[in-house]
């Protein structure tokens, strides 16, 4: 690593007065087809973006290559090309209109070319050349993002070290609803699908409500289509785990019509270790054939859109579902068995213990136009039905199976309705207001033969306003307000085989009736009221900072307020108390930026105060129920959380270098200095470097063609929560190949990479296997394909 570091050094001094003399410049203007100037379009060049000014124009200085270019802006039809750069150019936009409502902004940020958040782009073709088998897992390059993974085919997202519902998720403004509460509980989200995607980094709760604590993942599948016929077809496999998949979508528009059809399917067997051998629980485990067993799945995924657009009217109705089917390695269910884990003669079948989960959405955006303003309307139907199948089993006499499904161990059936409205009003090009009143209900019921979470309803009412003052081109001032009023009405379950087993077992009536009434009836109100204060400036031509002051609040969920059972995915006795309150927390964050010469470096402190942060607890006693080990509750503590983040990036000539780091410290803060551990499931400190090299910059058919070498280290994770393991440190290597074939009228986008290229054995701290000392994934090859036809 320390030779990687110095080569990257070198190459940086040594190659940048070569890459002074080797830039050009690429500008132009970009208008409507009436010919006025189109202000703050966006315009991405490479892997950089810049905004238009008042008068349309954008300018940018590169080195010499091919570079795809991206122009958009809300309300018309983006443009896609690629451009060969040798010399300086001038190259002009002439936007479609398309009145495209549907594109709806953040809320709190600026409409066009401008945010006080941190906020990361990424595009289809990013998320499918990084695709590692779900969404989460393939953004970890960015800074600030990592994924908690669960096997080899799902993850879910954890940004500034808030994972879990500290996360939203939000496709088309519709914010994604499931058992994001546990860490074996993967994200139904069809990563191959995926248009345009945002990661607002920092507090959302103005827009998004409770779940946006920590940032939003916004997914946005709206774009409007060409004229005419377009589509494309992309297929992928990798060696790891015997992976093999495909996605195809299909578009066609017609005046105002468009329609849009989507397709994914993959299936993996189980995945490959670089170990032979694990221990738990002071069993040492054989893993034979270095495979983990019965980690194979398989996903199914389809989405349609149809969709209208009139001069001042636009609406699309969009339905889609995920399925999703994976096995469980049988050492995570029940007591460890080595005649469980032997081989079967199938390494793609898939046996009990395993999950299934189904994800059907129906969202209705539609946006009415004024002459000073913006309706827009979002309506959605959610169902999430996730399943844990396995042997039955009893862990105490008296229990009988099931009539029906007699090996289905845990079900949650959960509907959303959701309704949101938001009113945009320009009163000058200074001062913009966005009114908006945000609806959900919610439906959870329960069945299998175990018990953990208790059937209930939930509603949220909220009311939000943010106001843009943006007094001169430098500066932009946001201020938002939010009001929420939330209700919780679970239903109690008692127990009576469990009641009878511990009376057999000689314990006292108080004590057994306690234990068997394994949830109470909970009828419960919250509010809370939120204020975010934003601050873009623009120091000059290369410096710039966003500032953010604000609060954050979470309302606690039903598995925190009434849990009370084995919960096999964390391997432990989970409680949950009916008496917490909403989280309630103070956040400020700074994001520094300079960009020159094709310098680009973000760096971004921030911090965040709890009063009272939720986390699972041990108890210090033992649970009275059978193989359950320690008991842990769910309390409530005051906590810090605190961190910076670190991107460079800069070209040279051919040579592209980029860094992505970030360092994370949280902190329980109790009256007891003592026990003040660290929050549980935090990422450890970690640092990505990426070198990459332009190919064939001259051919007219290998466009944008790079070869690339990336190392990923990360630091031990010693700082660690009460019933966490530290997890060792480690060093990854990888390289990549990525070229845009065209002849004839023919496109392809290839894209070849090898992961954990020296086969490293290492553990991920916030993985759902770490508990039984399960390392993540070998050596991975990996080779997709995209095809592109129709209209571009």
């Amino acid at each position: 690593m320390r030779v990687f570091w110095i080569v990257v050094c070198l190459s940086l001094f040594n190659l940048n007065a070569f890459a002074q003399n080797s830039t050009f410049e690429l500008s132009g203007h970009v208008k409507s087809p009436k010919g006025s100037a189109l202000d703050g379009a966006y315009v991405k060049i490479g892997e950089q973006y810049f905004w238009t000014s008042e008068e349309g124009n954008y300018s940018a200085k590169l080195p010499e290559g091919n570079y795809k270019v991206h122009v958009s802006i809300i309300g018309f039809t983006p443009v896609d090309t690629v451009v060969q750069l040798h010399k300086n150019r001038t190259l002009d936009f002439v936007l479609k209109q398309s009145i495209n409502g549907l594109d709806e902004v953040m809320l709190e940020g600026h409409q066009h070319k401008k945010t006080s958040q941190q906020v990361l782009y990424v595009d289809n073709d990013y998320l499918q050349n990084q695709f590692s088998g779900s969404l989460a897992s393939s953004l970890e390059k960015l800074p600030g993002f990592n994924a908690m993974q669960i096997g080899s085919g799902a993850s879910k997202p954890i940004i500034r070290g808030l994972g879990l519902n500290r996360v939203a998720v939000a496709e088309n403004g519709v914010k994604q609803e499931g058992q994001q509460w546990g860490a074996d509980h993967g994200l139904e989200i069809d990563a191959l699908q995926v248009e345009d995607l945002e990661i607002i980094k920092g507090v959302g709760s103005i827009a998004y409500g409770s779940d946006a604590l920590g940032g939003v993942v916004r997914i946005k599948n709206n774009n409007i289509p060409n004229e005419g016929l377009s589509g494309s077809v992309y297929t992928f496999a990798k060696s790891v785990n015997n992976s093999l998949g495909g996605s195809a979508q299909i578009a066609y528009k017609k005046d105002d019509w468009f329609v849009k059809g989507k397709l994914t399917g993959l299936s993996f067997g189980d995945y490959k270790l670089p170990t032979d051998q694990i221990s738990y629980l002071n069993f040492d485990i054989p893993i034979y054939d270095e495979q983990l067993k019965n980690t194979a799945g398989k996903e199914l995924d389809w989405y349609t859109q149809i969709g209208l657009v009139k001069e001042r009217f636009s609406s699309t109705i969009s339905l889609s579902k995920v399925y999703q089917k994976s096995g469980f390695f049988p050492g995570s269910h029940g007591i460890p068995d080595i005649s469980r884990v032997e081989p079967d003669g199938d390494t793609r079948n898939i046996e009990e213990p395993f999950q299934r989960a189904t994800h059907f959405k129906i969202i209705n955006n539609s946006t009415f136009v004024f002459e000073n303003g913006e309706l827009d309307i979002d309506l959605s139907f959610q169902r999430n039905h996730r399943q844990e199948w396995s042997l039955f089993h009893t862990h105490y006499a008296g229990q009988q199976p099931p009539e029906i499904n007699p090996n289905l161990e845990l079900d949650f059936d959960l509907d959303t309705y959701g309704a949101k409205a938001t009113y945009h009003h320009t009163f000058s090009k200074k001062h913009e207001t966005r009114l908006g009143l945000d609806t959900q209900w919610k439906s959870n019921k329960i069945k299998g033969f175990n018990f953990l979470l208790p059937e209930y309803q939930s509603a949220n009412y909220a009311i939000f306003a943010i106001h843009e003052f943006e007094p001169s081109q430098e500066n932009l001032w946001t201020l938002g307000l939010r009001f929420d009023y939330g209700t919780i009405d679970m239903k109690g379950y008692y127990d009576p085989n469990l009641y009878e087993f511990l009376i057999g077992n000689n314990q006292s009536e108080e004590t057994a009736t306690s234990y068997a009434q394994r949830s109470q009836d909970l009828d419960r109100n919250f509010t809370s009221f939120n204020i975010r204060l934003g601050w873009d400036h623009q120091f000059n031509d290369q410096f710039s900072s966003k500032i953010n002051l604000g609060t954050a609040f979470r309302l606690p969920t039903a598995i925190e307020l009434g849990a009370n059972g084995i919960h096999h995915g964390s391997f432990r006795h989970e409680q949950g108390d009916p008496n917490l309150d909403p989280e309630q927390g103070f956040m400020a964050d700074v994001s520094l930026n300079y960009r020159e010469n094709s310098w680009n470096i973000n760096l971004t402190p921030y911090a965040y105060f709890f009063n009272n942060y939720i986390f699972l607890r041990p108890s210090g006693t033992f649970s009275l129920l059978p193989h359950s080990g320690q008991l842990y509750k769910y309390t409530e503590s005051e906590a810090l959380l605190s961190g910076v983040e670190l991107q460079v990036d800069k070209e040279l000539g051919r040579w592209h270098f980029g860094v992505a780091g970030e360092y994370i410290y949280n902190q329980q803060l109790t009256s007891n200095r003592s026990r003040n551990y660290p929050l549980p499931f935090t990422p450890a400190n970690n640092v990505f470097t990426e070198v990459g090299y332009q190919l064939f910059t001259d051919s007219k058919i290998f466009n944008a063609t790079e070869v690339s070498i990336s190392n990923r280290s990360v630091m031990q994770q010693d700082r660690i929560a009460q019933g966490e393991e530290i997890t060792p440190g480690y060093s990854l290597w990888g390289v990549g190949y990525q070229t845009l074939l065209e002849f004839d009228g023919f496109k392809a986008n290839i894209n070849f990479r090898i992961d954990n290229l020296l086969n490293t054995k290492y553990f991920n701290h916030t993985s759902f296997y770490r508990r039984l000392q399960i390392p993540e994934m070998g050596r991975n090859i990996q080779l997709s394909i995209k095809i592109p036809f129709g209209q571009s």
